[in-house]
């Protein structure tokens, strides 16, 4: 079977008419019937079911449509690092992230790096860490940049993870909020506040809070469950919502003392394990390779800027 047939069949089997096939791939109808039928005696199978206005699939050509696009995807990707690694086509990464570390670490990093290395163009997928997951596995991304403790990543055959620094985890709230004025606060002391969580929050985690995120809970003071932090910075400084979330996520907040975290007496201590994630046994191109490097470095000067922060607000109380 030859790869031309097989992107002449995938094309035919995606609009289900041999004249529209014929005209978007630039071929006489004639040449495209040649070629599904040469690709039908190669595999000893009948793939189509014809008639005079449409076509139609065959359990056999069904079978080809699901295994033939991955096969024409990992053709394309092998090309396209062959030309990266042979430096003809150095210029591209695709990358993709869930929300919170594509805003507060793939952010300034594509940024910086942009600057340096204009010539570069990089594609930035954000979606949840699943969905990450799959495009990986099916081809569609080089690597991605997604929580690996908590997801189980970083146990995973198949990949391979580079971590990146560990950021704490905690509880936020507007600044003078009634919770601000107590000593002593608990996991108690939030409940008859409106919560809000990451959607993505593992279950495991969730357990360590016992009901204190249930819907059906006596005391249920509201729950907002987010993707992205962006929009629920802006509602913790018109209400008394209390949030948890790294703390990379409310970085500038808390520079500008407009959010503040709390220190919850009873919580055990829980941090973010970003990790940049890829397949085992597939070699990175040069170009993501030097990314890679260079977002490790920008994350690690992040964590230490976020470090001589931290020290200087305890310096102030």
């Amino acid at each position: 079977m030859e790869l031309r047939h097989l992107r002449h069949f995938l094309v035919l089997a995606k609009l289900k008419h041999f004249h529209r096939a014929a005209s978007q791939l630039n071929l006489a109808q004639p040449s495209l019937s040649r070629s599904i039928q040469k690709m039908e005696e190669r595999l000893g199978v009948k793939l189509l079911e014809r008639n005079s206005k449409s076509v139609s699939l065959t359990p056999f050509g069904e079978l080809v449509v699901r295994h033939g696009q991955k096969i024409i995807d990992d053709v394309d990707l092998l090309n396209k690092d062959i030309r990266s690694l042979n430096g003809l086509d150095a210029g591209d990464i695709i990358i993709g992230a869930s929300p919170i570390p594509s805003n507060a670490l793939l952010g300034p990093a594509v940024g910086n790096f942009i600057r340096l290395y204009p010539h570069i163009n990089i594609d930035l997928i954000v979606e949840s860490p699943s969905m990450l997951y799959d495009r990986l596995v099916n081809g569609a991304l080089s690597m991605f940049v997604a929580e690996t403790r908590a997801t189980d990543f970083d146990k995973r055959d198949e990949l391979s993870v580079i971590p990146l620094p560990e950021f704490e985890v905690q509880f936020f709230v507007r600044a003078n909020h009634p919770l601000t004025e107590m000593a002593g606060i608990t996991l108690q002391s939030l409940r008859q506040y409106p919560l809000a969580m990451p959607r993505s929050m593992p279950p495991s985690i969730q357990r360590q809070f016992g009901d204190l995120f249930d819907k059906d809970r006596h005391d249920f003071a509201g729950l907002v469950k987010f993707d992205q932090f962006q929009p629920i910075k802006t509602s913790m400084l018109s209400c008394d919502m209390v949030a948890i979330t790294p703390e990379l996520a409310v970085r500038q907040q808390l520079d500008d003392g407009s959010l503040v975290s709390l220190l919850v007496d009873d919580m055990a201590k829980l941090t973010a394990n970003f990790s940049v994630v890829y397949l085992k046994g597939i070699s990175l191109t040069p170009v993501s390779a030097g990314f890679v490097e260079f977002l490790v470095d920008s994350a690690h000067q992040r964590e230490a800027q976020s470090s001589q922060s931290d020290r200087a607000n305890l310096a102030l109380t």
